[in-house]
């Protein structure tokens, strides 16, 4: 029952307009308190359900490219930003077991190296240039998401410019294939941004946390995915309403009152 409501409530969202989700990591999280404290990697099994939730609920997996060109009700592109490890051994043969396409944002500068928003005993590492190859051969678009994964607003045109065409070209390097979008880090632009995204050579970007619109190719919204969403917040996420209702005085005031509950069950996981 629960299942089939989920289901409809999902049809009824991709009937409205498409969807880009947001994902990080996809493994089961670090046994370390504290060690994944965004709540970055979502476990197989729970990716698993909501790609299949998707399928049954109608979708037709795309890229971002392929969103960015020509938005369509329905389609729904699986996004992945960073370059986890586990984006090619575990979301590439998910991906290519279900027959789907998705898109990953390398951030060219850690390429190799341990997650810089991790902790260590996370033991998490992002994928090195041969496991991207494999990835882009195995049908993933990859696309840039700058090179040492700053808030780009903070840096003078130059540099931000500089970030983004560097990542964009190492990218290219890779795959030998034009990377047709790019991910803003940490979901943060403004006008200046934006402008050096289009200087630097992108077709397109992406942006997350309820901001942009489909009215802009620079701001395409995404809705992330976290490892500590449950069926609920899956739905209000792909639905648009998550964002708004969290900045909420209503959401405030849930999470104000919840707010020691839930941090006691995360403390018995």
């Amino acid at each position: 029952m629960k299942r089939r409501v989920a289901v409809a409530a999902l049809r009824a969202a991709l009937r409205r307009r498409p969807v880009i989700l947001c994902y990080h990591g996809v493994e089961d999280p670090p046994g370390a308190p504290g060690a994944d404290p965004d709540f970055l990697l979502v476990a197989p099994e729970r990716f698993r359900e909501q790609v299949e939730l998707l399928r049954d609920a109608g979708a037709t997996f795309v890229t971002v490219g392929d969103i960015a060109e020509r938005p369509v009700r329905g389609h729904v592109a699986l996004s992945f930003d960073d370059g986890f490890q586990d984006n090619h051994s575990v979301v590439l043969p998910l991906l290519q077991g279900m027959g789907l396409p998705a898109t990953v944002y390398v951030a060219t500068g850690l390429i190799g190296r341990p997650h810089p928003h991790m902790a260590s005993e996370s033991g998490v590492r992002m994928m090195v240039e041969d496991e991207l190859r494999e990835l882009a051969a195995g049908g993933v678009e990859l696309g840039a998401h700058t090179v040492s994964h700053p808030d780009l607003r903070e840096l003078d045109p130059a540099e931000q410019e500089r970030e983004v065409r560097e990542s964009r070209e190492h990218v290219e390097r890779i795959t030998g294939a034009p990377a047709p979008s790019f991910a803003y880090p940490f979901f943060f632009y403004d006008d200046a941004v934006q402008a050096a995204v289009r200087a630097a050579g992108m077709r397109s970007a992406v942006t997350g946390h309820g901001r942009g619109g489909w009215d802009d190719d620079y701001a395409l919204p995404r809705a992330m995915v976290t490892g500590k969403d449950g069926l609920p917040t899956f739905l209000l996420r792909v639905a648009g309403w998550y964002d708004p209702l969290f900045h909420s005085k209503f959401g405030h005031a849930v999470r104000a009152t919840t707010r020691l509950p839930r941090k006691l069950l995360r403390g018995r996981r």
